[in-house]
């Protein structure tokens, strides 16, 4: 797609320009959604890779974390809690020790996912795990976070459904794991001051975006940016995103915006 290949060459260029933080001052979240059976030795490849050029830190240490000025640092993430990630992912994660968050939404254990998504999706077949199955993953290590309850647009609901929303999660989420929950990732990536001000009412220590921007000093600990990745990105693609690179996409989006409404 003309879409894509603009992205690459843009993240290609942005990577050249940006030689100050090639090695030892990146920061970056990686997110994931379900990973499928034919899709394992690619993902596999992609841990060996991160494993080999990054320090790999717990999602809410990507601020804190300390390199040792060679190695970037990244964190590794998964939305929706996707069944398929126990068989498929979960094996290559624990050979590597590789911290991950896995976001909850905590209305669909166990069912079909019952948020809108696209027909040419096919997390759309995938089932929402189990509390057991959570409860064990946590057990061994796993972190666990809220992706609210129903995984609808939080910009969307009034103050009380909002707080409702937050709060249930992260009590439903702490029964289970017998233990605080700090992080969530908004779903969709929505948010806005609001809704980034009610995750931090409600307890939360960190929040999530889809923004594809870079952890720095400066970040809103409540509006982390995180890049999306698939087992099916080639290894070009891949190591751009772990590289913060396609950070180039947030500003082309922000780019259009711009252009759109000049237009009007």
């Amino acid at each position: 797609m003309l879409k894509d290949l603009i992205e690459f060459v843009g993240a290609v260029l942005y990577r050249l320009s940006t030689f100050a933080v090639k090695r030892g001052h990146c920061r970056t979240v990686l997110y994931y959604h379900g990973i499928k059976e034919g899709d394992i030795a690619c993902f596999k490849q992609q841990m060996q890779y991160l494993v080999a050029n990054f320090l790999v830190v717990s999602p809410l240490a990507i601020r804190t974390a300390c390199g040792d000025g060679q190695k970037s640092i990244v964190a590794i993430t998964f939305d929706d809690a996707f069944e398929n990630l126990i068989e498929n992912a979960v094996p290559v994660l624990k050979e590597m020790n590789l911290p991950v968050g896995i976001f909850v939404p905590v209305s669909n254990l166990g069912q079909l996912p019952q948020w809108s998504i696209s027909s040419d999706c096919a997390d759309g077949t995938e089932k929402v795990m189990t509390t057991e199955q959570i409860s064990q993953l946590d057990r061994d290590g796993f972190e666990i976070f809220s992706h609210a309850v129903s995984h609808g647009d939080l910009t969307k609901l009034d103050d009380e459904r909002l707080l409702s929303e937050l709060r249930e999660s992260k009590r439903i989420l702490e029964s289970m794991v017998g233990h605080e929950v700090e992080g969530i990732s908004y779903p969709h990536g929505e948010h806005n001051d609001c809704v980034c001000d009610a995750a931090r009412e409600c307890g939360y220590k960190m929040g999530f975006t889809i923004e594809p921007k870079r952890v720095t000093d400066k970040s809103d600990n409540f509006k982390i940016g995180r890049f999306a990745v698939s087992p099916r990105d080639s290894m070009p693609v891949f190591k751009l995103k772990a590289n913060g690179a396609y950070e180039v996409v947030y500003y082309l989006r922000r780019i259009k915006s711009y252009l759109n409404i000049t237009k009007k």
